[in-house]
């Protein structure tokens, strides 16, 4: 599937375009005060609004504790908990109204996650991840409101950071995430960590299928993985992917 990236520098579309893709803290989202379209107060969070509550009680969903049902109006992890969670967000559609203050746009293909999940499976075995945590994952976002409600992620714990308000339900988001714990963080922060898997291009001959991810923490603060795989893509793709200047 064909995805849009919608960045705000020239340096940056280069970056992306080469196989480099910096995967920002969840947490950033939900503490960026601007008007955009990435703040979002509610990421990983199922929130219902005021308004919501007060005109469509009966459309909540229900939970329960105890044998004791009730009327879900929240539920939101810590914010130590969603802090673990690092995304990287594209669009499914190509517009220059999906995030405002980008003046690049440049095309990936999901295939590049399934390259990547492929190299970062999940290290817990199946039988122990009862609640289906992914290292890493790749889907579209799903959009909800008090009358369309995402569905369960029970043993799909993953899609947690998968879900928004339908308010912003016209970026037509499609995003990666990464799951780790501070002790990964700041492990790829003193030295590259390198995932690799032999591999063969369509003629049979031997491939490096290499990853490399790197931490740090940007100028305002951020913390962010990037993950590399311009080595391996340079070898297969006659040059990086394309980009474009969008209009003002």
């Amino acid at each position: 599937m064909l995805l849009y990236k919608f960045v705000p520098t020239v340096e940056i579309a280069h970056q992306v375009a080469k196989g480099v893709l910096r995967f920002y803290e969840l947490t950033k989202y939900i503490k960026l005060e601007e008007q955009t379209g990435r703040s979002d107060p509610s990421e990983g969070s199922l929130v219902f609004t005021d308004e919501e509550v007060r005109n469509s009680p009966e459309s909540l969903p229900i939970g329960s504790f105890a044998g004791v049902e009730f009327f879900c109006v929240k539920v939101s992890p810590d914010e130590k908990y969603l802090s673990q969670y690092f995304v990287f967000c594209a669009s499914m559609k190509k517009s220059e109204s999906v995030i405002d203050g980008c003046n690049y746009s440049i095309e990936l293909d999901t295939d590049i996650f399934d390259v990547f999940e492929m190299l970062l499976a999940t290290p817990i075995p199946p039988d122990d991840n009862r609640d289906g945590l992914r290292f890493f994952s790749h889907a579209p976002v799903e959009y909800y409101d008090v009358n369309n409600h995402p569905a369960q992620i029970d043993g799909k714990r993953w899609k947690e950071a998968y879900i928004k308000r339908s308010e912003f339900s016209h970026q037509c988001e499609y995003r990666a995430a990464m799951f780790v714990s501070d002790q990964f963080f700041a492990k790829a922060g003193k030295r590259t960590l390198v995932y690799r898997k032999p591999a063969r291009d369509s003629s049979g001959n031997p491939l490096d299928l290499k990853l490399l991810i790197r931490s740090g923490t940007d100028q305002a603060g951020w913390r962010f993985l990037e993950l590399d795989i311009s080595d391996f893509q340079s070898a297969i793709l006659p040059e990086p992917a394309n980009f474009e200047t969008l209009s003002d």
